[in-house]
């Protein structure tokens, strides 16, 4: 869930830090980051999971914790 990234990445980065996630799914961790103010780089080699990162990526901001 997305409100227990947001306590890892609280807890365990700092502003503009970069985060990296090899099997990033649906990008759970890196909407958490932009929220957050961290950078993310994100692994996924199935399409329908990019597909569906790209769009809770594009729209992260009206996502909340």
């Amino acid at each position: 869930p997305l409100y227990l990234l947001e306590r890892i990445l609280l807890a365990s980065t700092r502003e503009n830090d970069l985060v990296l996630d090899p099997f990033c799914g649906s990008a759970t961790t890196g909407v958490a980051c932009k929220l957050l103010n961290r950078k993310f780089i994100g692994v996924e080699n199935n399409p329908e999971y990019i597909a569906l990162a790209k769009e809770r990526l594009i729209h992260a901001h009206e996502q909340k914790f």
